[in-house]
């Protein structure tokens, strides 16, 4: 995970303290790696217990372990290519776009990946009893796509397109079972009702979403973030469905591999069934 990425993507969450830091960290990066919690505390009017706590939201267990991330990430800025599509785009130029984007998606997105957070996630996730997935448009998507995995290994799982089925699939979960929300903005209503009401039956709540001041956020234990998307305008749910996409297919990745001789067997029971359609 890049330090200096989490810290940018997480600046809307921040208090003014927090905010300060952030900035004076980001300007002087190569200055600030010299400097105790207390000197840092004094630069931007703060104190030596607000730059641990600072250190402690970014998921450091401190500002010497912060400090010693800032040292080692090299993170470069970003390309200054303009990634929004234009009527006069030629098709060179459409698939450069395309790919630049998709590929500055991918890298932002493994930046911001807790490694701690995401072993948590797929340890809850293979001792759940059942899997309820929730999200709805793009996100829906994702969840179906995940949901198709989880079948193909014998993973029970619960998820249907409609949100109002999602909803009536919801009111029977129970404290042995998992529920997964994905939304981009953290508000949507669907989804967000269907993890209190899991919370509220003691299931686990897990959700994919930005590293902002969401709903989502507040409702879920446990959570996995995808990059904001820069620009107002967003030509449909394309890069967050891919970075969702790379978190849930790295559970997918994490669930099996704490069984790989057994759900190698469930995969080939799975193939060999469908195969008799052909």
């Amino acid at each position: 995970m890049s330090s200096v990425f989490r810290i940018k993507e997480g600046f809307s969450t921040y208090t003014e303290t927090e905010k300060r830091l952030a900035e004076h960290i980001l300007e002087h990066k190569d200055d600030v790696i010299n400097f105790s919690a207390q000197v840092l505390g004094e630069k931007v009017n703060t104190s030596a217990a607000a730059v641990v706590r600072f250190a402690k939201k970014l998921g450091y267990k401190g500002w010497t372990a912060l400090k010693v991330d800032l040292a080692s990430d090299h993170t470069g800025e970003e390309t200054g290519f303009d990634d929004i599509i234009k009527e006069e785009d030629t098709v060179k130029v459409l698939v450069r776009k395309a790919q630049t984007l998709n590929l500055r998606t991918l890298e932002q997105t493994y930046k911001l990946i807790n490694e701690k957070t995401l072993q948590e996630f797929i340890d809850r996730l293979i001792a759940a009893d059942t899997i309820y997935l929730f999200g709805v448009g793009g996100s829906g998507i994702v969840c179906e796509d995940f949901h198709n995995k989880l079948v193909r290994i014998g993973k029970r799982s619960v998820f249907n397109k409609d949100p109002h089925i999602q909803l009536e699939a919801a009111a029977h979960i129970s404290d042995k079972d998992v529920a997964l929300g994905i939304s981009y903005s953290g508000n949507t209503k669907e989804v967000n009702v269907a993890l209190e009401h899991a919370s509220s039956k003691g299931a686990l709540t897990l959700g994919i979403t930005q590293l902002t001041k969401s709903k989502m956020n507040k409702i879920c234990d446990l959570q996995l973030h995808v990059p904001s998307e820069e620009k107002e305008l967003r030509l449909g749910a394309i890069q967050s469905r891919n970075s969702s996409l790379i978190l849930t297919d790295l559970l997918y990745y994490g669930i099996t591999k704490a069984d790989i001789a057994g759900y190698k067997d469930k995969l080939k029971n799975t193939r060999s069934l469908i195969a008799e359609l052909k």
